[in-house]
Order: structure tokens, then C-alpha cells, then sequence
């Protein structure tokens, strides 16, 4: 995995590298509220498949970031535990911070707001999640927390995700954010797995060449 603009300036990467901010995404108010009504209907159960995919998520979220904070690598980022609900007032704030100290703040989620199946402890499965979300959705694309901002961060890290995982992550990156938008209340936090029709209206994302992103094989 390469992302050019969370490169660690210290290790001397030639400028070239750089690459220019991806385009931001409109979503359709339409695709917003069918994801959200989905979302918010569904209801977290003991299924298989879906312990399958969030357990493929959390590998595939543990790579990247391993990757992103590993002290030899390219990144170097160190992603730290806080008690503050929001730590950055803006996603302006949250770039600069990162780019600045390479040093990411995440919040540790109420007892009430604990994932069913990623947790809520401090370093612990969704703590991972929610820092490779502020770091690739956020610091590497310059996208803020608004609703196309969101949006346009989920359609850049499904890239990242590869069969069952990608259809968890878009239950985290488009389901619970549609919900918020929907209904401008954060939403419980929920193990499923969104209807995939709905999910291909947003199909046709961005390849991984607009970040500079190489997946390692």
C-alpha cells in the first residue's frame, strides 16, 4: 500500500511522488436516504456470513494499519487513544494535526456505543477501523466531515477492501453515515450487511491510482 501524501517528509521520498487531491463526489439525496432507510431497519443477529465479512474486515483493516504505523515504514503515523469525543473541530484541523505531528487522536467510544462485533476498546478492533478511516478517508484525500466528504472517503477506501470485507465497510463507511445524515443523530452502532443493490448505485468508484495507492500482493 502507498498513499504519496501521508508519506513521512523525513525519509526523503522525492516530490515527484505527490499526487494531486482526488475529486470530490457528489451523493444523491435519494441514495442517502434508501442507504439510511437500510441501515436503520436492519437488525444486528447472529448470522455467519456476516461474522465472515466483519472478520475479514478487521484483517484487512489490521494491514493497513499496521502499514500506516509501522515505525520502519513509510508512514510513521502514531495513533493515539483519547476521551475527547470530537478531538478535531474540522477535517482542516484533523489534516494539519496528522501532517504536522504524525500523530492521530481517536476516541474510545461510550460503554452504550461499543460495536457488536468490532468493540469499543482503546487500540482494540474498531479503534483500528476508525483510524485507518481518518487517516486514508480523511488525511490522505483532504476530504472534510461533511455528507459528500463522507461520502467520497468511502468511495476511495472501498477500494482498500476486497470481497466480503468491502461489503462490512460499507456498512460502517455508507450505512451508518447515511443514517447520521438522515436523521442527524449518530446511529447505534450495527453488525450487517447493506442490500448490494443498493450498493451499486456507488459501484463505480475512483480506481487506487487517484491517491497514488498500491495494495501489496
Amino acid at each position: 500500500m502507498f498513499l504519496a501524501s501521508l508519506v513521512d517528509p523525513g525519509i526523503g521520498f522525492p516530490r515527484r511522488l505527490a499526487r494531486p487531491r482526488p475529486a470530490l463526489h457528489h451523493v444523491r439525496p435519494s441514495e442517502t436516504q434508501a442507504v439510511a432507510d437500510c441501515f436503520i431497519s436492519a437488525r444486528t443477529r447472529a448470522d455467519p456470513l456476516v461474522a465472515l465479512a466483519y472478520q475479514q474486515l478487521e484483517i484487512q483493516t489490521d494491514q493497513q494499519f499496521a502499514a500506516l504505523t509501522d515505525p520502519q515504514g513509510p508512514y510513521r503515523i502514531t495513533v493515539v487513544a483519547t476521551r475527547e469525543v470530537t478531538p478535531y473541530s474540522d477535517a482542516g484541523e484533523l489534516v494539519a494535526s496528522v501532517l504536522a505531528a504524525r500523530t492521530l487522536e481517536v476516541p474510545t467510544p461510550a460503554a452504550d456505543r461499543a460495536h457488536p462485533l468490532l468493540g469499543r476498546a482503546a487500540g482494540g478492533a474498531y479503534y483500528r477501523f476508525r483510524a485507518v478511516h481518518d487517516l486514508i478517508g480523511h488525511v490522505a484525500t483532504g476530504y472534510g466531515f461533511d455528507r459528500d466528504g463522507e461520502y467520497s472517503a468511502w468511495r476511495v477506501q472501498r477500494n482498500l477492501y476486497t470481497d466480503l470485507a468491502r461489503w462490512a465497510a460499507a456498512t460502517e463507511l455508507h450505512g451508518e453515515v447515511s443514517a447520521l445524515w438522515t436523521t442527524r443523530q449518530f446511529a447505534e452502532h450495527k453488525a450487517v450487511l447493506l442490500d448490494r443493490h443498493l450498493l451499486k448505485r456507488g459501484s463505480l468508484t475512483p480506481g487506487t491510482r487517484d491517491l497514488g495507492i498500491r495494495l501489496a500482493t
